[in-house]
This record gives structure tokens, sequence and C-alpha cells, in this order.
């Protein structure tokens, strides 16, 4: 009768209330998971007692039903621009093959640890694969349709994402090899006895260097995010407060890019510090709140969208998106902690980044498809209505030059059937006087 009760109150919840519950859920979760491997290295007994291997088994069951609620969350939601646009069907597709291969990896990791107290490298080999080539191929696709977007809208706010993306995609690249290279230097078979270990820094080599070239990526990355979110925050900066929204913009930016130089100057080095058990876990934070604020800027958007709409739906899934990115992306499991605290965490950096594609490019299906949506964000003189008419606009301008160079070539094609002689204009002849006829059309 109680299970009654309370599956009927929390049926009463809407769909926005329904979706927070889930991701602070999942947020949580994974948080108390990466920060857990981040020290795995101080509390080997704990971990390995029974206790430890509760809760991971705790935290991979939380994984194992809150992305299967992610994921059918979304597919319903993108139900009808899933039909209209292919490539977003495979992307799902993707990515529902992808998690769910996590739950059986995850499955074989606690059955090896509960029958033999011992777990195989290669599981993380093949976690890592596929959450940073999910990551890197879902916004490469991002990029690209950014840049598609600018090119037709010129909106600086869609450029500074399009760069942001780009650095995102090299900082996953050197991320996966930064990570297979730390793998590499761990054992075959992890058993209890086991110390996660986390290779010391040493600038000559060849993890190192990756390290640095994987933080100027993610920190040019950072940045750029940051700039984009203080132009979405900025409508708010008055209700906020001039002084106190500089603070918390200033805070996080420093927060977040101090912890590299610290780690180079020895800070985290436990026979160094006797704290350092406590900085590490202090400054690992930083993911957390900088994924707080990315996603409080594309949340900011949608409450500015009618309540219920898909494209506030899709906008609110963009922002958990940048929530989950940051926390998971930062996480790590190549120490190879016994349990493997940090895997669930990484299994979820494909999900994450598919949140922030689908959201961010539904939405703009979703605006390029409403006039009057389109119309009434155009009136508003913000730079996040700004920011939706250009990737609305752009994507609208997009389908249409497509469209009409598939029926030019098929008039094309007909015409030399017919009369045997082959069209002069080439597809970018096309292209060019579509530009000109759109700009016409722009001034009038």
């Amino acid at each position: 009768m109680q299970r009654i009760k309370t599956a009927a109150v929390f049926s009463k919840f809407g769909p926005d209330k329904r979706l927070f519950v889930l991701m602070l859920v999942v947020t949580v979760t994974i948080t108390i998971d990466s920060e857990i491997g981040y020290v795995a290295d101080f509390i080997p007994e704990q971990l390995s007692s029974n206790t430890g291997v509760f809760v991971f088994i705790l935290i991979a069951v939380i994984f194992v039903v809150t992305q299967y609620l992610i994921l059918d969350y979304v597919k319903h939601l993108n139900k009808e621009t899933r039909q209209r646009v292919p490539h977003l069907s495979k992307l799902h597709s993707g990515v529902f093959f992808a998690q769910y291969l996590f739950v059986g990896i995850i499955v074989v990791v606690i059955s090896r640890i509960l029958l033999m107290q011992q777990y195989n490298i290669i599981s993380l080999y093949i976690v890592y694969a596929v959450s940073y080539g999910l990551w890197i191929v879902t916004l490469a696709l991002l990029a690209r349709a950014f840049f598609l977007w600018y090119k037709f809208s010129k909106n600086t706010m869609i450029l500074i994402f399009t760069l942001s993306m780009i650095a995102y995609v090299i900082n996953g690249i050197t991320g996966l090899a930064e990570y297979s290279d730390m793998l590499g230097q761990q054992k075959n078979i992890i058993s209890s006895t086991d110390i996660a270990y986390f290779p010391e820094f040493s600038i000559e080599s060849v993890k190192s260097q990756l390290g640095v070239a994987n933080t100027i990526a993610s920190t040019t990355a950072y940045i750029l995010t940051w700039v984009g979110t203080v132009k979405m925050l900025f409508p708010y900066i008055k209700k906020l407060g001039k002084i106190k929204f500089w603070i918390i913009m200033g805070v996080a930016m420093i927060y977040y890019l101090s912890v590299f130089p610290l780690f180079i100057l020895g800070y985290f080095t436990p026979s160094e510090n006797a704290d350092a058990m406590t900085i590490i876990i202090i400054f690992s934070l930083a993911g957390l709140l900088s994924g707080i604020i990315f996603g409080a800027a594309f949340y900011s958007v949608a409450r500015t969208l009618r309540g219920g709409s898909d494209l506030r739906n899709h906008m609110i899934v963009a922002a958990y998106g940048f929530v989950l990115f940051y926390i998971a992306g930062s996480a790590t499991a190549s120490q190879a902690a016994y349990p493997p605290f940090g895997m669930v965490s990484v299994s979820f950096i494909g999900l994450s980044c598919y949140l922030i594609y689908t959201g961010l490019y539904s939405s703009a299906v979703t605006v390029s498809q409403d006039t009057t949506l389109r119309l009434s964000i155009k009136k508003s003189i913000t730079d996040q209505a700004k920011f939706l008419h250009g990737m609305g606009s752009a994507h609208m301008e997009q389908e249409l030059q497509s469209t009409v160079i598939k029926i030019a070539k098929k008039n094309s094609d007909v015409l030399t059937e017919k009369t045997g002689v082959k069209s002069s204009m080439t597809e970018i002849d096309i292209k060019e006087y579509m530009a000109m006829v759109m700009d016409e059309i722009h001034k009038t």
C-alpha cells in the first residue's frame, strides 16, 4: 500500500519536476562515484571491504535504472524530430547500444569481484574507448551543426559555441590518449589487495605531455563556454546584482583553472601535504560547480519559453547535459581502483554529450519549423533570443538550400536527358545564387 501511495505522489509531479528529481539522483551519484575515485589511493582498505563493494554495486544499480529512464524520456521527447532528422535516430540507437554495453560490462565486473575478488583491466579500456568515442563523434557533429548555423546567421554566440565544441572534440581526443596511456601502466588483473595507482607527473614523459595537451584543450573549451554562459546569463545580471554575478562567475573561472597549476606545484602529493585528500576533494568539485553554472545558462533560456513546450524541454535537456558532462568528463577510472570507482561516471560521458547535442539540435529544428515562434523570439533583444533565433533561422535556410539543390539537380538531369545538353550551373553556382536571393529577402 505504501509503494502505491509513493508512486501516486511521484506521478503527480510535472515532467519538469520528474526530470529534475531524476537528474538530481544522477548528479549526486556520479559526484560520489568520481570523488571516491579521486581519493581511491588514500583509502584502499575501506574500498575493498564489504561496505566499499556494496557502495560500488549500489552506484551501479542507480546507473542502470537512471540511464534507462533518461534515454526513454529523450526518446519520447524527440519522437517527431527523429522522424524528420534520420541521423538523430541513428545517434540515439548508437547511444542506446553503448549504454547497455556498459551495463553488461559492469555486470561482468561485479560478478568477478563477488566470485573471484578481482576484475580485468580490459573492462576499463572498453568503457573509455566507447565513452570518449561518443564524446568525440557527438560533439564533432554538434560543432559541424554550429558552424553551418553560424555561416547563415553570423551570430556571435553561435560562433563562440562553435569554437568551444571544436575545443571539446580536441579535449576528448587528447583525454582518451592520456587515459589509455595511464591504463597501459596498470596490471592486467586488479585484485582486492591492489591499491589504485596514479602515475607520477614528469614533464618529460609521454603521459605528462598528453596531460598538458588535454589541459590546454579543456581550458580553451572552458573559457569559450564561460564567455558564452556570461552572455546567456547577462539578462539576469540586474536581478542577481552585478557584484554578486561577477563574483560567482569569477570564482568559477579561478576555481576550475587553478587545479592543474596546483597539481604541477605538488600540492596534491600525499608525502608533502597531510591534508592532500581534503584538498583533492575540494578542488575536484570544480567540475560540479562548472556544470551547474553552464547548465544554469541554458536553463535560463528555457525559462523564457512557454511551460510544457517541446522547445523548453529541449533546452532543459541541453542544460542537464552540460551539468552531467562536466562532472562525468572530470572523472577518472584510469587509476584502476578496487572496485573500479569512477567507471560509472565515465560511462555517463557519452550520454551527457548526447543530451547536449539532441537538446540543442532539436531546439534548432523546433524553432526553424515554427514561424510564429521564430518571429516572437526575433522581437526580443536579448542575446538568448538572438541565439535561439540564429540557430532556428540558420537551420531553416540550411534545409531550404539542401532541398533547392536536390530539386535543381533533378530538374537538370531531366533537361539533360530530354535535350542532350548539360546545364552549365554547378552546385556552387546554385548556392551562390541562393545566397544572393536570401540576401535580398533579408533586406526586404
